[in-house]
């Protein structure tokens, strides 16, 4: 989830939940939500890399894997460090090997208390005892919303440079007649722009 909480480098952080059914989510889907997540920051803030949270409590170590592979896969360089909480049965003592997989990012055992170290509290979400108030619900709401907007403006300046090119090629009148139909036209155009929906 993007709550829009920057880690103490600025750089953008992205959190995974706690929760029981990770295994069911398709690697394919994952993919796409990943990348997608990955274009919402701006270009400039991206540039700094981002600190994935990783919350792994409620969760089956085993599939942790899986999801930094799919991180490495979707947006590898945009990582900085991949943050992952715990599992509630995880010993503190255990030494976790992730295989012979080197993944290109940072990868870090924290608790939720440890996550305070490296990012303000006021940067995280209440699930992580931080005081960041974030609704999911809205942000879907909000990104949906702007993506439409996106979608129309894109579109509304498709159909105008298209009037620009029509407009460079016209030729001008050379009779009173010619004159009139070029006005006519322009009266039709203006009309045209005029309700288009900005």
């Amino acid at each position: 989830l993007p709550a829009g909480g920057r880690d103490k480098r600025g750089g953008p952080i992205l959190t995974f939940p706690a929760r029981s059914n990770h295994d069911r989510i398709r690697q394919e889907d994952l993919r796409k939500l990943v990348t997608y997540l990955a274009s919402v920051p701006s270009e400039d803030v991206c540039k700094r890399g981002f600190t994935v949270i990783i919350d792994m409590r409620g969760s089956k170590w085993d599939l942790i894997k899986p999801l930094l592979k799919t991180l490495q896969e979707a947006f590898p360089a945009e990582i900085h460090v991949a943050l992952i909480i715990k599992p509630d049965n995880f010993w503190q003592k255990q030494k976790t090997n992730f295989g012979s997989s080197k993944f290109i990012f940072e990868t870090s055992m924290v608790s939720v208390e440890g996550l305070t170290k490296l990012v303000d509290p006021s940067q995280l979400t209440e699930e992580f005892d931080g005081s960041l108030d974030y609704n999911h619900e809205e942000w879907i709401e909000l990104r949906l919303s702007l993506e439409e907007f996106f979608n129309s403006a894109v579109h509304l300046l498709s159909r105008l440079e298209d009037l620009q090119e029509m407009l460079a090629r016209k030729e001008f009148p050379v009779d009173v007649e010619g004159s009139r139909r070029l006005i006519d036209e322009h009266t039709q155009l203006k009309k045209k722009v005029l309700k288009a929906p900005v």
